[in-house]
């Protein structure tokens, strides 16, 4: 063959090769697309915390409607929803995620049985490039936060308020000195008892509860020296007049103030709906919890949060993120607040204040509130524990307030020094 003919065949072979690879190339390209979004999906959620019967019909119907709409816009994925009450063991979860299974999403309000998924492995954290982290208030994230990963998605927020029947108010409190004032007038105030439920106070009365370094400062000097002690000794006080009601038992707190029987209680924003339908919306108002000058109320915030199952398939985990995206977008944070007074975890969610002035409240509220990162459960879980007892010590007069300070601020970072 002659080198003319043997350059032209070669030229042939290479000029194959170059489109075959390009063809190649381009396949791989195709096979490098996103998948379209299809398949199946399973969803848990648990029942918020103290909802009567209506109310619970309610919050499902309300939520199977989200997945209705969702499932219109995304008809090849399949969502199968399925409720289980609050309180409930969650050791069917556990189990199924050990065998490669359980639902892909799950939704609770639990951030110490959300620790526990974390540390056990149940849970999958999320990367950066799976969340939108900006349009999220960050203190709705912040409890989803464990040793820098985060774990889910928030879905909205709760805190603490001072609900009131308009009827029976002229001139709102906005202070504690008011509010103590009112009482001795005859406008009697329910407060629910017990060391989270009065959480709201310690800020009132300059206090935090851990440093910088994580230790607790309830009873050390500096700027917040012994603030918790000083609030103790302001309900002590306040618990001593008698239209000033301190109880355990909420359901008596509500069933008080749905009668008239108290003008004002301290309501965390679960029962504003329940009050709202027993009052009419007419008559229940909301405001903010009273402080003081340059120190407002600073009630925990709690967060509904979306989890993500570690033994999901990457496909099942992709439709999970893609169903926690739509319920917490703009348009359908939006119309949940419409439905049940919650402080949306989208921070670009607005809300004509004139309209809904027990919305705005709450979101008013949320400013001072107060929100814990999962790095502190464990910490919590024990000071809740041995706060709940000391308080009850104090108000009983077995315990001064200051030594009670000292002493749950020693018993927990003894325990957990070091740590």
């Amino acid at each position: 063959m002659s080198n003319y003919w043997r350059k032209i065949g070669l030229g042939l072979v290479t000029l194959l090769l170059t489109t075959s690879c390009i063809v190649q190339g381009d396949r791989k390209i195709t096979n490098q697309q996103p998948q379209p979004l299809q398949g199946e999906i399973l969803v848990w959620a648990e029942m918020p915390f103290q909802l009567t019967e209506a109310q619970s019909i309610k919050y499902q119907k309300l939520l199977q409607n989200d997945i209705e709409e969702f499932s219109q816009l995304y008809p090849q994925i399949q969502v199968l929803l399925e409720f289980f009450p609050s309180g409930q063991s969650w050791e069917p979860f556990e189990l199924q995620v050990k065998r490669g299974a359980g639902p892909d999403l799950l939704m609770t309000s639990s951030t110490i049985k959300t620790l526990k998924l974390i540390k056990i492995g149940a849970l999958r954290s999320l990367e950066e490039s799976e969340v939108e982290e900006s349009r999220f208030r960050s203190e709705g994230l912040k409890p989803l936060r464990y040793q820098g990963k985060l774990y889910g998605l928030p879905m909205s927020l709760r805190t603490k308020v001072l609900c009131y029947n308009k009827d029976h108010v002229k001139e709102l409190p906005r202070t504690l000195a008011e509010l103590i004032e009112q009482a001795r007038e005859g406008y009697s105030v329910g407060v629910h008892s017990g060391f989270s439920e009065t959480f709201w106070g310690i800020g009132v009365s300059g206090s935090q509860l851990f440093d910088a370094r994580g230790r607790l400062i309830l009873a050390e000097e500096g700027v917040w020296a012994k603030g918790w002690a000083k609030w103790m000794k302001w309900l002590k006080k306040a618990d001593n007049e008698p239209n000033f009601i301190l109880s355990k038992n909420p359901e008596v707190l509500q069933q008080a103030f749905v009668e008239g029987k108290i003008t004002y209680l301290i309501c965390p924003s679960d029962w504003i709906l329940y009050f709202s339908e027993a009052l009419g919306k007419d008559k229940l108002g909301a405001t903010l919890l009273p402080g003081e000058t340059n120190q407002p109320a600073s009630p925990i915030l709690w967060t509904a949060i979306l989890l993500f199952n570690q033994a999901s398939s990457p496909n099942q985990t992709r439709l999970a993120l893609k169903l926690a995206d739509f319920l917490t977008n703009v348009e359908q944070q939006t119309q949940a607040e419409i439905e049940v007074p919650i402080i949306p975890s989208n921070k670009n969610v607005t809300l004509n204040q004139e309209l809904f002035p027990i919305r705005a409240t709450l979101i008013d509220q949320a400013q001072s509130g107060v929100a814990f990162s999962l790095d502190d459960g464990e910490k919590l879980t024990v000071l809740k524990s041995y706060g709940d007892i000391l308080y009850r010590k104090v108000l009983a007069g077995d315990i001064p307030p200051d030594e009670a300070a000292a002493q749950l601020t020693q018993i927990v970072n003894r325990q957990f020094e070091g740590k």
